[in-house]
């Protein structure tokens, strides 16, 4: 096949690969200027059964029309030509110079979340223009998103016009039985796997690429929670809890329970806070104050330096639990928040002020009462020595509770009117990574999950009062 010219004009240069009924070639147009490069699709026929052929015609010419309508948009690959030759049939369509994303995705490297939120906000849009167009991908996979070299945005290719002719064709031919099943596995949904996508499987592929992205773990690889059936993801990424419920609601098990556009994936996206995105993003560098440098000479314990940051103003078991307590109030950037603000603070009331600044106001007065044990302590020497004792019987009672099968089953209730669904797997979820949680903190936990902070505090308002 290698040099032949097609339709008297498109010239392979190589053949990209396919199998059975179908290949694909990059191709030169020996008529244009330049010799541009081109993509042959080519789909070979199983029998010259003159009805069948007519049945094949039929279908290949509706599938390029459809190509051709979805050409107009800027970041789908444009149909140059579709014929038939020697009873059978090709399409030619633009190449798009540039790399597949899944030279990008490296495993056990993770994308940054303005990484991620840029794949989803460029995808969901094509997505959204395919699915008006009444086109399912089918094949949503990093092999078929190439970022152009000319100005960097995602393309998305192969539309499997051909393998869907073909799989129609064998159905026809009474080979296959008539569902139909075009897919990659790891990033195909459920129902898809069953011969029976939607638009949201597109959607359920999208997100199953962008979790890739965040914790550099393969889908392959991904865990899966025994009791839900629901990919076990956030543990292994740093992640905002606003993009947490936008990815875990795009990846649900049952298709009924996703998003059901890619236009109102679209809208909760773009209700992340970009504040909350840059406290994903690690540090430049981290500049240690000088009143650190000083007590670097001082006779210190070394279990003062936790993780990568120095505690210099915070004992180990007070640093523990003020990250506990910010975990309540912001989820899981709490960690990389603190690491950068108590390595750019010289006392613990600047530090508490500066972590105060990332919250609501409500929220605010709230973490300065849980955080006031800090200001109790007189000076930066005695803070660095001093025992932290934590007396549950000085806590309120509500916050010491454990929770009941009652109020639990209360919280999800209250969640699912305001999330849907994915409300009873979030608290399950909740309950089993921390089976002795306490009221407060699962109400906490839970509401973190709800996109819009007014129907937060009224969530927490209707379960806590």
């Amino acid at each position: 096949m290698l040099g032949k010219l097609l339709d008297g004009r498109y010239q392979v240069l190589q053949i990209l690969g396919g199998g059975g009924f179908g290949q694909t070639y990059i191709a030169q147009d020996t008529r244009r200027p330049g010799f541009p490069k081109c993509v042959v699709k080519h789909l070979k026929l199983a029998t010259n059964n003159p009805e069948f052929l007519e049945t094949a015609r039929r279908l290949f010419n509706s599938e390029a029309e459809t190509l051709e309508k979805l050409g107009n948009h800027d970041q789908i690959p444009r149909l140059l030509a579709y014929f038939e030759e020697d009873e059978e049939f090709f399409l030619v369509q633009e190449f798009i110079e540039g790399h597949t994303i899944k030279a990008e995705l490296i495993r056990g490297q993770r994308w940054t979340e303005d990484q991620v939120i840029q794949l989803l906000q460029q995808v969901l849009s094509i997505l959204n223009f395919i699915h008006s167009h009444k086109v399912i991908h089918r094949d949503i996979k990093p092999d078929n998103i190439i970022r152009r070299q000319e100005d960097g945005k995602l393309v998305l290719i192969d539309f499997g016009a051909v393998k869907l002719v073909q799989t129609q064709l064998l159905t026809v031919l009474g080979q296959i039985e008539s569902t139909i099943i075009i897919g990659t596995p790891g990033y195909m949904s459920t129902e898809q796997g069953q011969g029976r996508p939607r638009p949201n499987s597109d959607i359920y592929s999208l997100g199953i690429i962008a979790i890739q992205a965040l914790t550099g773990v393969h889908p392959n690889e991904f865990e899966e929670d025994p009791d839900t059936g629901e990919i076990s993801w956030q543990h292994q990424a740093i992640v905002s809890p606003k993009l947490a419920y936008v990815l875990s609601r795009m990846v649900l098990h049952h298709f009924r329970q996703r998003f059901q556009s890619a236009a109102e994936a679209l809208q909760a996206l773009g209700q992340i806070d970009a504040q909350e995105e840059d406290l994903t993003q690690p540090p430049s560098s981290i500049q240690l104050p000088q009143a650190v440098l000083g007590l670097a000479q001082s006779p210190l314990p070394p279990e003062t330096i936790i993780g990568d940051a120095t505690a210099f103003i915070l004992s180990p078991e007070s640093y523990n639990r003020l990250e506990k307590i910010l975990l309540e109030f912001i989820g899981p950037v709490a960690p990389r928040l603190l690491r950068q603000v108590v390595a750019s603070v010289s006392n613990c009331e600047e530090l508490i002020n500066k972590l105060a600044l990332h919250l609501t106001e409500n929220q605010q007065i709230e973490f300065k009462k849980k955080t006031i044990f800090l200001m109790e302590k007189s000076t930066l020497l005695q803070e660095l020595t001093v025992k932290h004792e934590l007396n549950s019987d000085n806590l309120l009672s509500q916050e010491t509770q454990l929770v009941s099968d009652s109020f639990v089953h209360q919280c999800e209730q209250e969640l699912v009117n305001l999330i849907g669904p994915i409300a009873t797997f979030l608290v399950r979820k909740a309950i089993k990574s921390s089976p002795q949680i306490s009221r407060v903190e699962l109400v906490k936990i839970l509401a973190e999950q709800i996109p819009e902070r007014q129907k937060s505090l009224q969530f927490q308002q209707r379960l806590l009062s």
